[in-house]
């Protein structure tokens, strides 16, 4: 179990914490950052990463594309992420919800639909802490 920020996860096997900031970004704030390993010595940045990695990010934005969290679901398709300000280029998938009054995105690197599995029934795991 990991627990950062008010944010707790339960990491699947083979899956580590990553420390220190992954993007320069201050919007959204980065609040976890799991890759996965089978070993504990990681890469330093997230574009270094290929074995896969979920990273949570909370938006102080506001607007309709935080939805009240439900269940996730993983899509029949990745999307292509670019990278920018640090983050990894390549194929992914994108969250976004609200949850304990707060705005949430999660995005899940990586090319394989086993390891992109194993990151979506972590984030069904997640709580969050209400925001006083």
């Amino acid at each position: 179990m990991l627990q950062h920020d008010g944010v707790t996860i339960l990491m699947p096997a083979d899956w580590r914490p990553l420390g220190g900031l992954l993007t320069g970004s201050i919007e959204p704030k980065q609040v976890l950052a799991l890759a996965r390993a089978r070993h504990p010595l990681l890469l330093g940045s997230a574009a270094d990463y290929k074995g896969g990695l979920l990273l949570i990010e909370e938006s102080g934005g506001v607007g309709n594309q935080f939805e009240n969290r439900s269940s996730f679901r993983l899509p029949a398709r990745p999307t292509r992420f670019e990278g920018c300000g640090g983050s990894p280029s390549g194929p992914g998938y994108e969250f976004n919800f609200r949850a304990g009054g707060r705005n949430f995105e999660a995005f899940v690197y990586t090319s394989s639909r086993k390891v992109a599995t194993e990151a979506v029934a972590a984030l069904n795991t997640l709580s969050v802490s209400t925001v006083s």
